[in-house]
């Protein structure tokens, strides 16, 4: 090894020759052949070190060394530099496209787009299609026109990222090198390309009905072409009303739109494809055409697969942009909206959508002014959101301060002040907890765990305002009224939401163990769930106790005037609101609430049945602590009062209690022999049953088509499990999240 040492510092690098004011010159020597013969004579996996080589230089040295790390090595593999290369070598033609060339380009460019929609870089995907780099110089003008329509549709998902603000670098890429170097390609207007393609497809329909009594499938080839040209203009015009937003009415063009674009993906679905090799032997397409434009620290080579075929996803992407349709009419109050979020706009899971969805809610917020429902000293000079936020903490608890002017209130200093105050602080909370809701699961869920200070620090002065308000309407004589709940419940009602949408998402990105179950669930189950429909259940009460009280208040206006006329500024005068509230009850979000609390307590009792059975595995007990993973799970909640973090030690404390079914709480614990008997784990999995029978009851209140078919399936299947479970069954049991990504089925094996 000295003599592998020696030659590799003296030989590796060869002999310099340095002259007083000439440049150094290198005597190069090849040691290739001396180099394998030293090291034939180490094992394999052994490593040489010596103090001017580390490892950390062995590494870059083997970084270097790759291709993809290599630009010059990689540019020699480059078929043409560029546009004009290309049509130099005779590689790209302008002119004279087969039907089969027309479709191939179109289906492989399309490909190219949707990688990039899904985060990869767009010099790499996009405009490794050369034609783009240059379109204006294309004879042929279904190429023509089919070029510069990707290049507006490429413009188009670029501003709606930029707008929507909620993509992170794994998500999509919205800077490119190279989207700066095509500045001098003109894109035509939107009229423009419209009738360029429209003219488009009625040349291929024309082609297609002259060939269609002929034998052969060359008709159904100009059929197809028609049908992309049609999408890719319904497409772009559909893109293009985001981007510039009109009314509210705008949605019912974007709905007819979106109806055209799914029948139309449907037919492209259906019809006969072309095969891969066809595709990758396209003309038009260089990898490498923008390697030298990318920063050198960029991958140089990224292997580009479709997760599902290219219209299937278009299709989907569709399906999800008619769900969004249906969200400015949701958007009426902060709990509509994120209960749409929660259920509905769950399907919402591409980069795309989830931008829609944010501009979607500021266009909705903006078009829904409600300050004519606000006090006036409330919402003047205030903004949409501001309204927003009034108009939902009014909705969700009615908030009396909140009503039309109180003219007792008014004589009282700083009441208004005070809540105008609140209500600003809520916005810019609302607003980040709506931006966080378009965010990936990964990125939402850290940043939830975020929020949850930030509501955490509101939330005392929110009971503070509440205590300070009723103290005035009792002054003010307003005894009906009460706003003990009002504020406080709204506060806890979002942080609530917060905290169980943080354990559900760690669920649904798979960060448990199923030996960590049993404590979320019952976490979810016993604490927040539970605190949840609680608060609900108080905020409903105190919304139509104020309802009531408004409305005996108006009728004694009422009497009190000559004659019985009754007119809306007198009634305004008289200070009394005719509708506390426009926005329903209460009963949805509490059905859904429930039917998770019934489901999470039925896994809790399950799951801990099969722990005390043996029938759960779960890490070596000298390696296990499970205070540890209790702690490091629940961490994000350990500081917060409302509720009050449960520890370690109180969970089990409760544990066995819970498992027997019997509600009211105990001081000791019971024997180990006592609390593995068979009474014992019958009777959890007993309770288990129940609750799957309840969560079943409730979903036709308030699930969709689809989610209700899900989650009936999941809790007939695991009822059946669990009674054959009780029967001291000896079959094992799996967990499989094929259902539902929050709740796994439990299948016997």
């Amino acid at each position: 090894m000295d003599n592998l040492e020696m030659c590799l510092l003296q030989q590796a690098v060869g002999t310099v020759h340095i002259c007083r004011g000439e440049e150094e010159s290198y005597e190069w020597k090849d040691i290739t052949q001396d180099f394998l013969e030293w090291t034939s004579e180490m094992q394999e996996g052994e490593l040489l070190s010596i103090p001017s080589f580390t490892l950390y230089d062995a590494m870059s040295a083997i970084e270097l060394m790759d291709h993809k790390m290599d630009v010059g090595l990689l540019l020699k593999q480059r078929k043409v530099t560029s546009f004009q290369h290309g049509v130099d070598s005779k590689w790209l033609k302008l002119s004279g496209f087969s039907v089969e060339e027309y479709l191939a380009v179109i289906d492989r460019s399309l490909s190219n787009f949707v990688l990039w929609m899904q985060g990869h870089c767009v010099a790499q995907t996009v405009f490794t299609f050369v034609y783009l780099h240059r379109p204006q110089d294309i004879q042929d003008e279904l190429m023509k026109s089919y070029c510069q329509t990707l290049l507006a549709l490429t413009e188009a998902v670029r501003t709606i990222m930029v707008n929507g603000s909620v993509f992170e670098e794994e998500d999509f890429q919205v800077s490119s090198p190279f989207i700066q170097s095509t500045e001098e390609i003109s894109i035509p207007s939107l009229a423009v390309l419209s009738k360029n393609l429209k003219v488009s497809e009625d040349v291929c329909s024309k082609n297609f009905r002259r060939l269609k009594s002929e034998e052969g499938q060359e008709a159904q080839l100009w059929n197809a072409l028609a049908l992309r040209f049609k999408f890719c203009k319904t497409l772009l015009q559909l893109l293009t009303f985001f981007n510039s937003p009109g009314s509210e009415k705008m949605f019912t063009e974007v709905s007819q739109l979106a109806d055209v674009l799914l029948l139309t993906t449907e037919k492209i679905v259906n019809a006969p494809e072309l095969s891969e090799e066809v595709l990758k032997e396209t003309a038009g397409f260089e990898p490498l055409i923008n390697l030298h434009l990318l920063p050198p620290s960029f991958p140089r080579h990224t292997p580009l697969t479709l997760e599902e075929k290219t219209f299937t996803f278009f299709h989907r992407l569709i399906q999800q942009v008619k769900v969004l349709v249906l969200l400015p009419e949701k958007a009426r109050s902060m709990e509509s909206l994120m209960f749409f979020l929660s259920t509905e706009g769950a399907v919402l899971d591409t980069t795309l959508t989830r931008s829609l969805a944010q501009i979607v809610i500021s266009l909705a917020v903006n078009w829904r002014k409600v300050s004519v429902n606000l006090p006036s000293k409330v919402s003047s000079a205030q903004p949409a959101a501001a309204d927003f936020v009034s108009f939902s903490i009014r909705a969700f608890s009615g908030a009396p301060v909140l009503l039309n002017n109180l003219p007792q209130l008014d004589n009282v200093p700083h009441a208004r002040d005070y809540a105008r105050t609140f209500v600003d602080s809520c916005v810019t909370l609302a607003s980040n907890v709506v931006r966080i809701y378009g965010m990936n699961k990964a990125r939402r869920r850290d940043a939830l765990a975020t929020s949850l200070a930030e509501w955490f620090s509101i939330q005392d002065d929110a009971e503070k305002l509440d205590e300070y308000f009723n103290l005035q309407l009792a002054a003010a004589k307003l005894n009906g009224l009460n706003h003990t709940f009002c504020f406080g419940s709204w506060t806890l009602h979002n942080m609530l939401n917060i905290m169980a949408d943080y354990l559900f998402l760690g669920l649904d990105l798979e960060l448990y163990a199923d030996s960590e179950l049993h404590f979320i669930y019952w976490y979810l189950y016993d604490v927040i769930l539970h605190c949840h429909v609680q608060a609900i259940l108080r905020a409903d009460a105190v919304l139509h106790h104020n309802e009531a009280a408004c409305q005996h208040l108006q009728d004694a206006a009422g009497d009190s005037r000559k004659n019985g006329k009754k007119k809306a500024g007198k009634a305004q005068r008289n200070g009394v609101d005719h509708e506390i509230a426009t926005s329903p009850s209460h009963t949805t979000t509490l059905a859904r609430l429930q039917t998770l609390h019934h489901l999470c307590g039925a896994f809790h009792f399950a799951i801990l049945a099969l722990k005390w059975q043996g029938k759960l595995t779960g890490p070596q007990q000298s390696l296990d602590c499970e205070e540890l993973r209790y702690y490091y799970r629940l961490m994000a909640f350990m500081e917060r009062n409302a509720p009050a973090f449960v520890d370690y030690g109180q969970y089990q404390l409760v544990k066995s209690v819970m498992a027997r079914n019997k509600l009211n709480p105990i001081n000791t614990l019971p024997l180990e022999s006592e609390e593995n008997s068979w009474p014992t784990i019958k009777d959890a999995l007993d309770r288990s049953s129940i609750n799957f029978q309840q969560a079943e009851r409730m979903l036709g209140i308030w699930a969709s088509e689809k989610e209700k078919v899900a989650l009936s399936a999941l809790c007939k299947r695991n009822d059946v499990t669990v009674r054959i479970l009780a029967t001291n069954s000896s079959k094992k049991v799996e967990f499989k999240f094929d259902l539902h990504p929050w709740f796994p089925s439990l299948k016997l094996s």
